[in-house]
C-alpha cells in the first residue's frame, strides 16, 4: 500500500502535515546532514578568512594539563612567563595572574599577549 503525506488545517490555522515514520526519520536526517553540511562551510569560511586555529598540542595542554589557553600557548611557544611578558611588554606578575584566572587584562593587553605569542586573539581569551 502506498501511502501520501495528508496535509490539513489545524483549528488555530496552522499548516499540519501527517506522514509516515519511517518518511520523517528520512527527512530529519536530511535536515541534520544540510545543517552540518553548513556548519562546516561557515568553519571553513572563517578559516579560509584567516581565523587561526588551535594546534592539537595546545589543546591538549589544556585537557590533559588543566591549564589555561594562555599558559598552554606559552608552554608550546617554549616561552617562560618572564619571556612571555618582556615580549608583550608587561609584567611577568601580570601574567602570572592571567594566567592563574587572578586577572583578565584589558583587550589591549590580551591583544599583545596574542602577538607576543603569534597566536590569535581569541587565544588570550578566558571562557
Amino acid at each position: 500500500m502506498d501511502y501520501w503525506p495528508q496535509r490539513f488545517t489545524a483549528p488555530d490555522g496552522t499548516e499540519m502535515v501527517v506522514m509516515r515514520a519511517e518518511d520523517w526519520e528520512r527527512l530529519s536526517a536530511y535536515a541534520e546532514d544540510e545543517e552540518d553540511v553548513r556548519i562546516a562551510d561557515a568553519r571553513l569560511a572563517r578559516f579560509d578568512a584567516g581565523e587561526g586555529t588551535m594546534p592539537g598540542k595546545v589543546l591538549n595542554l589544556i585537557l590533559d594539563e588543566n591549564l589555561s589557553p594562555l599558559a598552554a600557548w606559552r608552554r608550546y611557544c617554549g616561552l617562560s612567563q618572564a619571556a612571555l611578558a618582556q615580549k608583550a611588554g608587561l609584567s611577568q606578575v601580570w601574567v602570572s595572574r592571567i594566567e592563574a584566572g587572578a586577572g583578565y587584562g584589558s583587550r589591549a593587553t590580551r591583544r599583545k599577549l596574542a602577538a607576543a605569542l603569534e597566536a590569535p586573539v581569541w587565544a588570550s581569551e578566558q571562557e
